[in-house]
């Protein structure tokens, strides 16, 4: 069917002014050469409803469900208009031009070509029934008129389609460059993990076997014994930190497994480290659309990393779940609690409701002292 053989074009504004000046110029020339007020009214219904049809249902893109039913209307409209027989009839052939634009700018080129011969043949047919010979150096005339609007209705279609696909690589590019920063981003956190892994780890460990070394060689009655002992835990405290830091700038690699087995395995290792009983449940999620993932998980190493060093808990529960389109991240410890409007900065809330927050996301966070803490992340599936 014809009404498949086309392009899906966004018409553009100046074509939309040319249509309605056209329309008003041409009817109003049009009507002052028909001889009666009855038929310039009727000329005038023509117009109206050629323009009512192209605002409604051109320009809305409405056109595309049957476009040749929609042509054909407006095809229709014009031949009872250029049938009217008015003595300036070439402003209503204008109309016609100005249908045959439209209809290549839409089209595709064998379509267009059909549509535009059946314009013509209508004015050539009507153009010769009224006007006999002499007519013919109308028709001449308008064959010229008519291949070229098929022409400049071509280019504005190349014109746009090429200003799409110069859009569209303007996107990727955006897009490729925000890739790229975010890899140099990921490059760096691992450049200085490395560099903490390999050079300030191995230092806290070797104070800390240094400071086990001197507490063997002293007694419980000297008084460095006990200094020593807290620089011990000091020291293991700090290698225990610095793990989670290193292991927060080298998170799991989210592309290689689903998030959820990748959140089972930082929550498993966390809970070993920080000697939490920490309990993962997933409900139906298996993974998540990038970036949500990404963010998901750091909220998660925020979380726990604020349960390690302020909560005191014994026990944390985190908790992912699938609800209403919603992927729901729940952290929640049986900690000290904290009133959650006096609490300062610094302690990972803020960015973790920035991390959301750039993607539309949520963070509830639900606390009182003695009571425990509840963080609640919420970011959208799609």
């Amino acid at each position: 069917m014809l009404s498949n053989l086309v392009d899906r074009i966004r018409v553009p504004h100046f074509l939309d002014i040319a249509t309605y000046v056209s329309m008003a110029a041409m009817s109003l020339l049009g009507m002052s050469g028909l001889p009666g007020l009855r038929s310039q009214l009727l000329a005038l219904g023509l117009v109206l409803l050629f323009g009512f049809l192209y605002r409604f249902v051109f320009q809305s893109g409405r056109y595309e469900q049957n476009r040749s039913l929609y042509f054909g209307a407006q095809v229709l409209i014009l031949g009872l208009l250029f049938m009217l027989g008015s003595n300036n009839s070439d402003a209503f052939n204008f109309l016609f031009l100005i249908l045959c634009i439209h209809i290549a700018v839409v089209s595709t080129a064998r379509v267009a070509v059909l549509w535009i011969a059946l314009c013509f043949g209508i004015v050539s047919l009507i153009t010769l029934a009224t006007r006999g010979t002499e007519g013919l150096y109308a028709v001449v005339f308008y064959s010229i008129t008519f291949i070229v609007s098929g022409f400049f209705g071509s280019t504005i279609r190349q014109v746009e389609q090429e200003r799409d696909r110069n859009q569209q690589l303007v996107e990727e590019l955006q897009a490729t460059q925000k890739r790229l920063q975010e890899l140099a981003v990921v490059e760096e956190r691992n450049r200085l993990a490395r560099d903490l892994h390999d050079s300030v780890k191995q230092q806290i460990f070797a104070v800390s076997m240094q400071l086990g070394a001197a507490r063997v060689l002293l007694n419980e009655e000297d008084q460095a014994y006990s200094p020593v002992i807290e620089a011990e835990r000091l020291a293991r405290q700090a290698g225990a930190e610095l793990t989670t830091l290193i292991r927060e700038l080298r998170p799991a690699n989210l592309e290689s497994k689903p998030f959820s087995e990748a959140l089972q395995e930082y929550v498993t290792a966390w809970s070993r480290q920080n000697g939490i009983i920490a309990d993962l449940r997933v409900d139906g999620v298996l993974s998540i659309p990038s970036p949500g993932d990404e963010i998901l998980f750091r909220v998660t190493q925020e979380a726990l990393a604020n349960v390690a060093r302020h909560s005191q808990a014994r026990n944390v529960t985190v908790e992912l779940t699938n609800k209403d389109q919603e992927i729901i991240l729940i952290v929640e410890d049986d900690g000290v609690g904290f009133e959650v409007g006096s609490v300062e900065k610094g302690v990972g809330l803020d960015s973790m409701r920035e991390r959301l927050e750039a993607t539309g996301g949520q963070l509830e966070i639900s606390s009182q002292k003695s009571s425990g803490t509840k963080i609640m992340a919420k970011v959208r599936r799609s």
